[in-house]
């Protein structure tokens, strides 16, 4: 089915990819609408949630004379600026979309700006994409350990796990072993984890016992039990 998307010349072969779960077939349906005459159809995907996807998207529109960054630019400044209602249609993946194109001395201050919005996974792909700008900041990083959701938190210990050491023992510790949410506590363990010492001993003897079975058993297997 994919060798026949360069003939493609209208929908009935295209569209069926461009709905694909599988992030290479929507890839495969992107590239297709530049021959089909559908560059403009590209758009939606630049905030598809794989890479590729967006990057095909990228390429489609450019070949079509039009530039993505803009585009990225315009919907990441009204998820930042605008009221709850109008933020709440904003594209989970538009700030790493942002950040795969983006200048750091222009792009960063939007994303910062997004890592507070109502979505989490707004938030999380504004933290990504602050990671691929080489743009991470620790203090205001460490407050999105708590955040409410596991996405969020996963990504702020990946961005924060080269500066682990500058962020305080004790408090990781206390996220480790005191906080009710398992996903902060695996993400202070990992935290810990990365520079080792007495707080990192505590905390996986503590989540040893811990309730949540994935947690209890990387803590573990961090001891060596």
């Amino acid at each position: 089915m994919l060798a026949t998307v360069r003939d493609a010349a209208d929908g009935a072969l295209l569209d069926p990819l461009l709905r694909s779960r599988q992030g290479r077939v929507r890839a495969a349906g992107v590239t297709g609408l530049r021959r089909a005459g559908r560059a403009a159809g590209a758009e939606p995907f630049l905030y598809d949630r794989s890479a590729l996807v967006r990057a095909c998207a990228r390429w489609v529109l450019r070949q079509a004379g039009t530039e993505p960054l803009p585009l990225y630019r315009a919907v990441c400044a009204a998820g930042a600026g605008a009221g709850a209602g109008t933020a709440a249609g904003m594209p989970d993946d538009a700030p790493l979309g942002l950040a795969e194109c983006g200048d750091r001395a222009v792009d960063v201050p939007a994303l910062w700006t997004l890592t507070g919005h109502e979505r989490p996974r707004v938030r999380a792909s504004a933290v990504a994409g602050l990671r691929r700008l080489d743009a991470v900041r620790v203090d205001p990083l460490v407050p999105l350990l708590d955040d409410g959701s596991a996405r969020v938190v996963r990504e702020a210990v990946t961005a924060l796990l080269p500066w682990a050491d500058r962020i305080p023992a004790d408090a990781l510790l206390r996220r480790a072993t005191a906080d009710p949410a398992p996903h902060v506590r695996k993400g202070a363990l990992r935290l810990l984890a990365e520079t080792g010492g007495a707080a990192f001993r505590e905390a996986a003897r503590v989540l040893a016992d811990d309730p949540d079975p994935k947690l209890r058993a990387l803590a573990r297997r961090a001891t060596g039990a």
